[in-house]
């Protein structure tokens, strides 16, 4: 914070705590008659008389207190009225929604002063009409503010992993959506009470709250202005003291709330010596010796790396070993909890930290194009496809022409549609695999220079895989773009990278041209991902039979008015396998979402342990939830970010098995941290401390603390590296052996059905194209989609041999 806030809150808080205090300090009572009315200044009464013959100051010091306790009383009121009603509005939504949003309307439409006319007509003159008027007046705001948050977080996976577990409600909006609105909380909270505080000082004024003689400031203000000339002192204190509320909240709210993000980064850069400004202009990305420290450890250390213009690098390491990291930071962007920086980084030949904030935005914004890991976080919610391009050609100055001819054809040559249609969805109404395609193309719009990507590829099948790569490389090398990219899936990778760069714990551990990495990897970071690439054959020399566990028949869904599935059979036994492949869009997720009760327009049959089991989630009873268990694609949207591992992983242990002990849930936490293999410190950790591959297992943990009979799992290997993906089918597997779990699993990755095992089952458009034992129907594809989907996985297993 600045001085300014430093000095603005300090007066605020000492001109709050008076007005609370401040009958007890008053010499006098506030109804007792000093002197003649008006009287000037006096030993005994230092501000003299009012119009009735009071001590002033006595008046002033009681006069604050019923102010600042009805104006906090009418903020926790609105926002307990407006942010309640706005979380549900959004999370029921339908005809409730339409009502409250008229009503919230009508209320905006009426200017403050007449609405605390209206109520003081309806209810008489005082302190609750006031307060009724000051609610009335911030309510429609507040309401405003929480639904489009809740819409927000609505979109996250969290909220339907609360479903599936069986949460209530209440439980929902006050465990899962109210947490994170903590900070729109604290960040609205304090012009709530300025406004407060100005509505109810008015009122007083205009003699519509407090009755007299209350001591109140804005009715001494009224009371006692016509005595202004000759006794100015009963006018003027009390305006004095409500600018010493208002004014010092009002300075302190300038900036108070902004990320402590920006705070850290100047601190941090203040210190750093920037003498050498200008880089080398041949390297679109130059680092030297850069090191990022957090308070309890080190994220990058002493790290120097190059990317040469029109070169395409590719960033390869475990999981946490600090590549989104460095990713960001090339970019300025750094954690909230930094706490010492070194080295420096030239982007584009500028020296990042030299730069002010609108300069490095500018310096981003044209040239750089940034593809974050996951588009669902990255796309705002409440934006149609065409405004998110459109604003992003518009930072980079590219001509609506240029951009329009240049979406047709991106689209086009990703397979994406592009008609009308498509570009009026919102982020939510499209698949996983086309965000991902639509972020990549907004990144490249206008070609800039530098183009940093972090896992580009995570939700797409092997198919589109290899045409995004091939795409990406050939349309950077076209423009002399340089593209360093952040990639778990090092085959896919090699196709397209001239040079491999290996990280592990937040060091470069080795860097080569890629033919030379593949031949010979230097580091054991490097052999140990390339090890991890090499195929596992399983063969499956025992026949077992499987008692039915989950079947379905006559499963349809459709979404926005279009089919998505048509008529799917399938079943599954204990202990079995089925894995749902296809490429992108073709249903395998709304198919996943069906089963799991989260599909609004799903219709057919399901069956569990030979019971019915309905396909929507609140029709389901607790036990058919904990049976079946849901791990979403993208745990960082799975994760509710509010809490820490602990609270997440016994949440569903309290609700589904309330019956366990302290001890029990203990002990079945530890259980399961093993199982996953997550360090027990990890549990006090939140979820955005932790790397994508720890995301990953404490999702898959929270699903297997309550011991379920089958796991639906989408993409759960698609965000991950190598020997991290090796261990989690090994994970996987073991469930299988062990527990007799049965695995539904949607992938594009035809390599895991392969190691993997049972039967697969291929959608397009819908549709199951072909099914059958995953061993025959990868060993002859009949239908030209698996064809496609198996020459593509054995392409990316061919490179790692």
């Amino acid at each position: 914070m600045s001085k300014k806030q430093y000095v603005g809150i300090g007066l605020f808080l000492l001109m709050a705590l008076l007005s609370v205090v401040g009958p007890w300090l008053a010499p006098y009572a506030i109804d007792e008659i000093r002197d003649m009315p008006f009287a000037p200044p006096n030993p005994t009464d230092w501000m003299g008389t009012d119009y009735l013959g009071a001590d002033v100051f006595s008046r002033l010091m009681s006069g604050g207190q019923q102010l600042m306790v009805l104006a906090c009383l009418s903020v926790l009121l609105a926002w307990l009225a407006g942010g309640l009603l706005g979380m549900i509005a959004a999370l029921q939504g339908r005809w409730l929604d339409r009502v409250l949003i008229v009503i919230a309307d009508v209320l905006l439409s009426v200017p403050g002063l007449l609405l605390l006319t209206l109520v003081v007509t309806v209810s008489g003159r005082g302190y609750l009409a006031a307060v009724i008027a000051a609610i009335l007046v911030m309510f429609p705001d507040i309401f405003r503010l929480v639904r489009a948050a809740t819409l927000q977080q609505l979109q996250q996976d969290y909220v339907d992993m609360a479903r599936c577990r069986g949460e209530s409600l209440m439980s929902i909006l006050l465990r899962e959506i109210a947490p994170n609105l903590l900070p729109l909380f604290s960040a609205d909270i304090g012009i709530r009470l300025l406004a407060a505080l100005f509505i109810l000082a008015t009122a007083s004024f205009l003699g519509l709250a407090a009755p007299q003689p209350e001591a109140d400031w804005g009715l001494m203000i009224m009371e006692n202005r016509q005595g202004l000339s000759f006794q100015p002192w009963a006018t003027l204190a009390p305006i004095a003291a409500i600018l010493l509320l208002l004014i010092p909240l009002n300075l302190s709210l300038d900036g108070l709330f902004t990320p402590s993000r920006k705070q850290n980064r100047q601190k941090m850069l203040s210190v750093l010596s920037h003498s050498d400004t200008t880089g080398d202009v041949s390297m679109a990305l130059d680092i030297k010796h850069f090191s990022l420290m957090l308070p309890t450890q080190t994220l990058i250390n002493s790290l120097s790396l190059q990317v040469k213009t029109g070169e395409i690098v590719a960033l390869v390491g475990a999981s946490g070993s600090g590549k989104s990291t460095l990713l960001r930071a090339a970019l300025g962007h750094f954690p909230a909890t930094v706490a010492g920086l070194e080295g420096e980084i030239w982007l584009a030949g500028r020296a990042v930290f030299s730069l002010h904030d609108r300069a490095l935005r500018q310096l981003r914004a044209h040239q750089t194009g940034f593809v974050p890991q996951d588009p669902r976080l990255s796309m705002m919610p409440s934006q149609t496809i065409e405004t998110y391009l459109r604003i992003m050609a518009t930072r980079r100055g590219l001509p609506a022409q240029q951009r329009k001819q240049q979406v047709a054809a991106h689209f086009k040559e990703l397979g994406l549609p592009d008609g009308v249609e498509f570009l009026q969805r919102y982020p939510h109404q499209i698949s996983g695999g086309q965000r991902q395609r639509v972020m990549v193309v907004a990144a490249m719009l206008g070609y800039p220079a530098l183009l940093l990507m972090d896992e580009p590829t995570s939700a797409l099948d092997s198919v589109n895989t290899q045409a995004l790569l091939r795409w990406i490389a050939s349309t950077a090398r076209a423009h002399s773009m340089s593209v360093l990219f952040i990639a778990h899936d090092l085959p896919q990778a090699c196709q397209i990278a001239d040079r491999i760069v290996v990280m592990s714990q937040g060091k470069v551990t080795e860097q080569q041209q890629t033919q030379a990495f593949l031949r010979s990897p230097s580091s054991l970071a490097g052999l140990q991902l390339l090890e991890a690439c090499k195929p596992e054959l399983l063969a499956l020399t025992e026949e077992y039979v499987f008692s039915p566990l989950l079947s379905g028949s006559s499963i349809k869904a459709s979404y926005a008015g279009r089919t998505a599935l048509e008529s799917l059979e399938f079943s599954i036994g204990v202990g079995e396998a089925l894995t749902v492949a296809g490429r992108s869009g073709g249903g395998k997720t709304t198919l996943l979402r069906a089963l799991a009760g989260l599909q609004p327009a799903a219709s057919g049959v399901l069956t569990l342990h030979d019971g019915m089991l309905p396909l929507n989630i609140h029709q389901r009873s607790r036990v058919q939830k904990s049976k079946m268990q849901y791990v979403a694609q993208n745990p960082a949207s799975a994760l509710n970010p509010f809490y820490r591992v602990r609270a997440l992983l016994l949440r569903p242990l309290r609700l589904n098995v309330p019956t366990l002990t302290v001890e029990q849930r203990e002990q079945r936490l530890h259980e399961v941290l093993q199982q996953v293999g997550l360090e027990t410190h990890l549990l006090s950790r939140t979820i955005n401390t932790l790397s994508g591959g720890q995301q990953q297992r404490v999702a898959l943990a929270r699903a297997l603390i309550v011991r379920p009979d089958i796991l639906l799992c989408d993409e759960v290997t698609s965000a991950v590296d190598g020997p991290t993906r090796l261990e989690l089918v090994k994970l996987l597997q073991r469930l299988q052996r062990e527990q007799g779990i049965a695995l539904l699993i949607v992938t594009h990755d035809l390599t895991l059905p392969a190691q993997l095992g049972g039967e697969l089952m291929v959608l397009d458009h819908g549709k199951v194209i072909e099914s059958g034992r995953a061993s025959q129907l990868l060993k002859c594809p009949a239908h030209k989609v698996t064809r496609q989907l198996v020459a593509a996985a054995k392409l990316t297993t061919d490179i790692s041999q």
